[in-house]
């Protein structure tokens, strides 16, 4: 079986992004021929990063060059992507891909398959395109989802949708530590950490807003908001209306996320919407503490006071309550931690993401042994 995982190159490398690469990896290791597809969008900035990403783990990628909405070019370089390959499945993540996929294999014996990573938007511009995503659906062999609260959205629509958690590789973050809070002269001090797009979705206006109580009770507490996105220059300006400035650390997009895990003493999510976030698995992973909002599929990954906390989104009283707690209670803190971890080991591994899917993908397209394989998953 040869599948090609097609995605936009639009943002960056972010959570979809992070799944598309694990999960072609994972499948690679399982004896699946696997080929990561990126669009580039020349009118905007270019973002190559999951295609350096795959090339990183050994994944053959190819480069798919877009001129505006609707590019016959585009098109055409992805029929070749799939005569040269022999790709019998596209795995879509994404508008893009679902469109461009569906043209480009109108007469071909290409099986399509869309994993739905979030159903919910912060804009009118964003549900229109939702809007047509779902009409577009309907041509597809299979729809997933990536957490149990999308499947009746999906159902609305008269979409039938398989649950897919996404997995991580572990490895990565298993017993990582380093002397970066040395470096970054953060010795001695309790790390609030979040990880992602500074984007409107992820509500980390909240996380600031409860910060100068937070300091209030820990006064050589840091902050430490991890990406970029279109939000950090008025995030950036809320700190320094809060008076909080020098206790937020802007550290932008990196490269070393396992050894920033590390260096954190609670992982904050405080997002208005979500699927299941990769940012949240790693948290996990790292055996840090988790406060997260009790939405999309966070819940799926997180059993209150068990493995984290949860609270409701934009719950600024209660995520200050929640951090003064934590910061207070080693204890409670390595518990959650050791809990979360090993949640993340035995639900959300890249191995387990992967033999999902190939119990998911279209049969019509799985040689003999891999139907054996998928059949031994159950």
């Amino acid at each position: 079986m040869k599948v090609l995982q097609l995605v936009s190159s639009s943002l960056g490398f972010y959570g979809t992004e992070r799944v598309v690469v694990t999960l072609s990896a994972a499948l690679e290791e399982m004896g699946v021929n696997t080929v990561v597809g990126a669009f580039v969008n020349s009118a905007k900035t270019i973002h190559v990063e999951v295609l350096d990403h795959a090339k990183s783990r050994g994944l053959k990628t190819e480069y798919i060059l877009c001129h505006g909405r609707l590019d016959r070019r585009a098109i055409r370089t992805l029929c070749d992507i799939v005569e040269r390959h022999e790709i019998d499945i596209i795995h879509c993540h994404g508008i893009k891909p679902v469109l461009y996929a569906l043209l480009a294999a109108r007469h071909k014996n290409v099986r399509l398959i869309n994993t739905c990573h979030t159903w919910d938007f912060d804009s009118t511009k964003d549900s229109l395109i939702s809007a047509l995503e779902r009409c577009l659906l309907h041509a597809f062999d299979r729809v997933v989802v990536v957490s149990d609260h999308m499947v009746p959205q999906l159902r609305r629509f008269g979409l039938r949708a398989d649950v897919v958690y996404n997995g991580i590789d572990m490895q990565p973050f298993s017993n990582s530590s380093s002397d970066l809070k040395h470096r970054m002269n953060w010795c001695g001090r309790p790390v609030i950490g979040a990880i992602g797009r500074l984007a409107p979705q992820k509500g980390l206006q909240y996380l600031l807003r409860a910060a100068p109580e937070v300091l209030r009770e820990n006064p050589n507490t840091l902050f430490v908001l991890v990406g970029d996105g279109p939000e950090r220059n008025a995030l950036e300006t809320e700190a320094t209306h809060l008076g909080i400035r020098s206790s937020v650390c802007f550290l932008g997009v990196r490269e070393d996320i396992p050894e920033l895990l590390s260096s954190m003493d609670v992982v904050v999510m405080p997002s208005l919407f979500e699927g299941l976030p990769m940012a949240l698995l790693e948290a996990m992973a790292s055996g840090r503490a988790v406060v997260a909002s009790r939405v999309g599929g966070i819940p799926n990954a997180i059993q209150e006071r068990v493995n984290g906390v949860m609270l409701s989104p934009g719950d600024v009283s209660g995520l200050t309550a929640a951090l003064c707690d934590l910061l207070k209670n080693r204890e409670l803190r390595l518990a959650l931690g050791q809990k979360a971890r090993e949640t993340v080991g035995s639900r959300f591994s890249a191995a387990s993401m992967a033999k999902r899917y190939l119990e998911v993908y279209p049969w019509a397209a799985l040689p003999t042994e891999t139907q054996c394989l998928t059949h031994d998953v159950h």
